[in-house]
């Protein structure tokens, strides 16, 4: 039997926190949560999630500057994460992935279809470091 996969959701939003993880569960994640930033870099570092979900713009430390935080710990730079954000103009994209986001997914998006999306994603991430 495969191994569950967790997911670290990380958004200042509590509905799109609450509404991602009762759809995850309901898939067969692990579904750990954080409002902002600082909470998101300790659980990353205690629970290693498969992959983190970020939102961008939250109060305090942002999706970026935690981001940043995320790729240069090596407790937790090798986990993937994913952008999660309305900031959907060609320029944010690319300053997220130079600053080492894995993949990004920009609201709204289908709740439905998110467990797909994260798996499909993932896949994706981990053929690619297979490659390196």
């Amino acid at each position: 039997m495969d191994k569950r996969l967790s997911v670290l959701i990380i958004d200042d939003d509590e509905t799109i926190r609450e509404v991602l993880k009762d759809e995850l569960v309901l898939r067969g994640f692990d579904v750990y949560l954080a409002e902002n930033g600082q909470v998101g870099l300790k659980l990353s570092k205690s629970k290693k999630p498969d992959v983190i979900l970020l939102d961008w713009i939250m109060p305090g430390k942002d999706g970026l500057e935690t981001l940043c935080d995320l790729k240069y710990n090596k407790h937790t730079n090798r986990i993937p994460v994913f952008m999660l954000t309305s900031k959907n103009k060609i320029a944010d994209i690319d300053r997220a992935f130079d600053l080492g986001a894995d993949d990004y997914i920009t609201k709204p998006f289908e709740i439905i279809k998110m467990s797909d999306v994260i798996r499909q994603k993932l896949e994706k991430v981990r053929s690619r470091h297979a490659q390196v």
